[in-house]
């Protein structure tokens, strides 16, 4: 009988993960031919084939007189390119990340290399475990479930785990344990926006000049869980300067209650009683915590702006956003979440003084919860800014009562008011309804206790065959007694006062709207807006409608086309029970066209897009032409440009900005010039965070945001986030994350200088909602080598000798012909070889980096390993 004996080509491996960059950098090695035997020998000695997932071993006689590493030759025929020891790894089951964490490898009693977990950390990773004896025993998987196997990826540091999939526990997508959840790391921010804006125009043979000036700041600090936020505003107009503090908090997230606590001024939520801005404290469900397979809202604002204008957008009287837009189609996606509660108006204020002023229906859509769900808003404190504060308290609950229902309830409780919901939610094929029920009995001046009724309803529903979306319809009524707790509020401030008081929804009877889409497919889409008022006394009705069309086309060019028509009036009361129409307040409008066309300009190489516009109604017609595109000569410059003619005033206007996007701040500049008027303005938007390094700048920070910290790397690229890099101190800000949500952090090493290695390329983190996360990038330091070794004999140093630096630090292993890859941070220096355990197996090069290779990317040396006496 003859053996067989298969060949096997052994790599040049270094047990040391090795960046693309330098694995590309390597020579070419040369690879050894060995000859090894098969454990199952007898199968391959009978002519069975030997298949791929036979055990291979070397056999030393083969290796007679070398003095080859026989330890790493070992771990090497059993597959295992590690010692016994703790790895910092991601851990996935059955290819689902689980957690990164530091995993014991122990050696068993068959000389294998395998992991080793406690009870406690399979079961907090969803693995169910039978009668365990001791919660902090450390054993292998097979001693632990009995079943599983494991493949450690080196090279990734990923360890692969593979269990039987009926000794998983069943948990939903999108699951992240309240174990790996990160609180973050102390650190400041702030977020700025401001808005400069010059005017000068003729009116009457008169000039004027208008100044403004808008600052926008939204900030704060976390401390561990605690969390601190502010948000305030600076306006300038015309030497006068107003300070508006928006809203001061501390938060914390409560995960045990899937919750969060707030404290400080707040704003009400608005889903079933009107939204009320308070001081006090607030603790309800986050539904963020939940799952993805188990789980806001702020509108799309459009318009079109004649001139380059600001754009003021207000709720509830208060000045929610403000920006300066160009002539032409203008699209506002970026708000911050608002109370579910209140019409959204938006002002234009045209560069010759004009102001227009146009109205967004803002309702909830239909509240539902899943079967046996549970959610809970309390807000317990005093009302602000709206007239005669006072104490007040609500609470509201959904509950899931099964598949198609919800219960909503509500109670509300202030001084001399009460007001209690009860709701449904209704889901089935149809779509989902809505109805609530509302009474109300209040303490009104000159009126005394009076109380009464509302009854709403409410809609949604996308018709898959028709591609028919009612996005929100809603209908509600109530009695002449009905009051709402903050016309109740301001009310009672007027009478103190002795003023008139007036208000948009008093006395409001009904009130009907409606959003709906009608996709046509490559016809396009139709959109219908609207919303409709009736009051009692002798107020008008209010109304607003909009029809909308749009279009794609296959080349680029798109079509928009809207008729938009509009009324509103306010009453002004002199008491309770008496009530005068102010026209000052009422504005009819006529029916308003708009129409535009883009088209692309591909071959183009500075213009993108040229844009036509219509504008206008029975009194006047606007007409503008704009162009836009990028200028290439430099990084993240673009322009607009364009004209537009008014045949009411028949004005022609030319008018031109510039956008430039910087690492650290975003800025834009714009003018216009007609035959009345001229008008310049700028805007500058950033962010920076101050932590324990310094301060680091941004573009911007969302709610929940990470500081990256790789020291020495500057120049590496964050991936998948455009133009953000690591800074000359080493860090760079990650602008927005999401939370309680695994987050996979990247840097791409391209562009650092070559003296610097990153030790591992990514970092997952799930971060609580408001946290600032700080995760660190270690690198390694030094000139990179390349060591060609060889023993005083001429041999080469063994293959798979342990490499140490002078602290006895394991630094790598060596590959064939000798040759040693490492990092050092000086440029003369040694390190120490092993390959058994006598003193003689055992020798030391000393190394000194030539003077024309200290700046090249990997330094490639010939030295001798001396034998130490």
């Amino acid at each position: 009988m003859r053996a067989i004996m298969p060949k096997v080509f052994l790599p040049f491996l270094p047990q040391i993960p090795l960046t693309l960059s330098l694995m590309a950098s390597l020579p070419a090695i040369s690879y050894a031919e060995v000859s090894v035997s098969p454990i199952n020998s007898v199968n391959s000695e009978i002519g069975n084939p030997v298949s791929e997932s036979d055990e291979y071993v070397f056999d030393q006689a083969f290796f007679l007189g070398s003095s080859l590493n026989q330890k790493a030759l070992k771990r090497l025929s059993e597959g295992g390119a590690i010692t016994p020891g703790f790895y910092k790894a991601d851990v996935y089951i059955n290819e689902k990340f689980i957690e990164n964490t530091s995993v014991q490898f122990i050696e068993t009693a068959n000389n294998k290399i395998q992991p080793c977990f406690s009870v406690t950390q399979l079961q907090n990773a969803g693995v169910t475990i039978q009668d365990a004896e001791s919660q902090d025993r450390c054993d292998t998987l097979e001693n632990l479930i009995g079943s599983g196997t494991s493949h450690f990826d080196v090279s990734n540091l990923r360890l692969n785990l593979s269990i039987p999939q009926s000794l998983m526990k069943q948990k939903p997508r999108g699951y992240v344990s309240p174990s790996q959840l990160d609180s973050g790391s102390s650190i400041g921010f702030i977020n700025y926006y401001t808005n400069f804006y010059h005017n000068n125009y003729e009116s009457l043979d008169q000039k004027y000049q208008q100044n403004s000036a808008y600052l926008s700041l939204n900030g704060g600090f976390n401390i561990g869980a605690w969390q601190f936020r502010q948000k305030s505003s600076l306006n300038y107009n015309n030497n006068e300067m107003n300070w508006n503090n928006l809203s001061s908090y501390v938060k914390r997230p409560i995960p045990k209650f899937q919750s969060e606590l707030s404290a400080g001024q707040l704003v009400s939520s608005g889903r079933f009683f009107s939204g009320l801005s308070f001081t006090g404290i607030n603790l309800s469900t986050d539904d963020r915590m939940l799952p993805d397979s188990m789980r806001g809202y702020a509108p799309v604002i459009q318009g079109i702006a004649n001139t380059t204008a600001k754009v003021s957008i207000l709720q509830n009287g208060k000045e929610l956003y403000q920006t300066t837009v160009a002539a032409g189609p203008f699209k506002i996606s970026d708000l911050y979440p608002t109370s579910y509660n209140g019409d959204l108006n938006v002002v234009v204020t045209e560069a010759d003084g004009k102001t227009s002023e146009f109205r967004v229906p803002f309702s909830a859509v239909p509240e539902s919860v899943r079967q046996g769900a549970f959610k809970y808003n309390i807000d317990i404190g005093r009302t602000r800014e709206l007239g005669e504060n006072t104490e007040f308290s609500n609470i509201t609950t959904q509950y899931g009562l099964n598949n198609a229902f919800t219960l909503n309830n509500g109670l509300r409780v202030a001084d001399g008011y009460l007001s209690t919901m009860f709701g449904t939610a209704y889901t089935s094929r149809l779509g989902a309804f809505g109805t609530e029920i509302t009474y109300s009995r209040a303490n009104v001046p000159e009126e005394g206790y009076i109380q009464g009724w509302m009854f709403g309803a409410n809609y949604s529903k996308t018709f898959q065959a028709t591609n028919t979306t009612i996005a929100l319809a809603g209908y509600r009524f109530s009695t002449d007694g009905y009051r709402d707790l903050s016309d109740v509020i301001s009310l009672r401030q007027a009478k103190k006062d002795n003023v008139e008081f007036q208000s948009t929804t008093y006395k409001e009877q009904s009130r009907a709207t409606i959003m709906l889409n009608q996709s046509f497919g490559d016809l396009g889409t139709l959109y219908v807006s609207g919303s409709a008022s009736n009051y009692r006394d002798e107020k008008p009705k209010d109304y607003q409608f909009q029809l909308g069309y749009g279009k794609t086309f296959s080349n680029g060019i798109s079509l928009n086309a809207s008729a938009t028509r509009q009324h509103s009036s306010t009453l002004t009361y002199s008491s309770p029970s008496s009530n005068v129409l102010n026209d000052q307040f009422s504005k009819d409008g006529d029916t308003t066209f708009a129409l535009s066309l883009s088209i692309p300009l591909e071959k183009k190489k500075y213009a993108k897009n040229v844009l036509f516009n219509y504008n206008g109604n029975s009194d006047h017609n606007n007409y503008q032409t704009t162009i836009n595109g990028d200028i290439t000569s430099f990084k993240d410059l673009s322009y607009t440009t364009g004209i537009s003619y008014d045949d009411q005033s028949e004005v022609t206007v030319l008018n031109a900005g510039l956008n430039k996007r910087f690492d650290y701040v975003n800025t834009s500049l714009n003018a216009s010039k007609g035959d009345n008027y001229w008008q310049a303005s700028a805007n500058i938007q950033g962010a920076f965070a101050l932590h324990s390094g310094g301060i680091t700048f941004g573009p911007y920070l969302g709610e929940t945001f990470a500081l990256v910290e790789a020291k020495n790397a500057e120049g590496a690229s964050i991936l998948n986030i455009q133009g953000t890099k690591i800074n000359k101190a080493g860090y760079a800000l990650i602008p927005a994350l999401t939370p309680y949500r695994y987050n996979t952090i990247a840097l791409n090493p391209e562009g650092m200088s070559s003296n610097t290695e990153l030790t591992a390329g990514d970092v997952k983190i799930a971060p609580y909602s408001g946290a600032s996360i700080k995760v660190n990038f270690n690198t390694r330091q030094g000139y990179a080598m390349l060591i060609a070794s060889q023993l005083k004999d001429g041999e080469a140093v063994p293959l798979g000798s342990d490499i140490q630096n002078m602290a006895g630090e394991n630094i790598g292993m060596a590959g064939q012909n000798g040759q040693i890859y490492l990092r050092a941070s000086e440029p003369t220096g040694k390190v120490y070889v092993t390959w058994g355990d006598e003193s003689s197996d055992r020798c030391v090069i000393h190394y000194q980096i030539p003077e024309d290779q200290i700046d090249t990317p990997l330094v490639r040396l010939n030295e001798i390993c001396q034998i130490e006496n």
